[in-house]
């Protein structure tokens, strides 16, 4: 008899266990949606692609047809900026530095980059490119095929970008 009370208590405790358990497990969930902090709603923003509309790129500062939809800017929160850019063939920017550097990730076409006094280097889809902050060069699509790109620069006080003079034919096609 003494074994059966044993057996029995045993039993209890391990209802008891499991219980106590799946209380906890339903707990949980609804401990962690009222620990969730104020304004936790404000954490994620969506930018949609209709509300970034592309714009041609401006004369002063590209060579060819270009094309630049805005990606993110900088705020209070982050210190860098992204833009699509799409290069028609012979398409480039002017020589340029950024005072930040700047990352390239191309993801469509082929295209060159070349730091001022090196040689033109090709860049194809999946390729990373970064650019020192401070160094003169350009980037843009082949002869024959159009290029995109995604640029991402920081900006450091107040400016991403300084941009100088074209790049000439003779440099383009050198």
């Amino acid at each position: 008899m003494v074994e059966g009370t044993t057996y029995l208590r045993g039993v209890d405790i391990v209802k008891r266990v499991m219980s106590m358990a799946m209380l906890i497990a339903a707990a949980v969930p609804i401990v962690l949606l009222k620990a969730t902090p104020a304004g936790a709603d404000d954490g994620v923003e969506v930018s949609t692609a209709e509300s970034r509309p592309a714009t041609p790129g401006l004369a002063e500062t590209f060579t060819g047809e270009v094309t630049v939809k805005p990606l993110f800017n900088p705020n209070d929160d982050r210190t860098f900026g992204s833009a699509e850019v799409t290069f028609t063939p012979c398409a480039r920017t002017a020589w340029h530095t950024h005072p930040g550097g700047q990352t390239l990730i191309v993801t469509a076409g082929t295209g060159w980059v070349q730091e001022w006094g090196g040689p033109k280097q090709p860049i194809n889809p999946g390729d990373v490119i970064w650019t020192k902050p401070g160094v003169k060069h350009w980037h843009g699509a082949e002869e024959n095929v159009a290029m995109t790109h995604i640029a991402i620069q920081a900006t450091v006080d107040g400016r991403p970008v300084d941009w100088m003079e074209h790049v000439t034919d003779d440099q383009y096609f050198g």
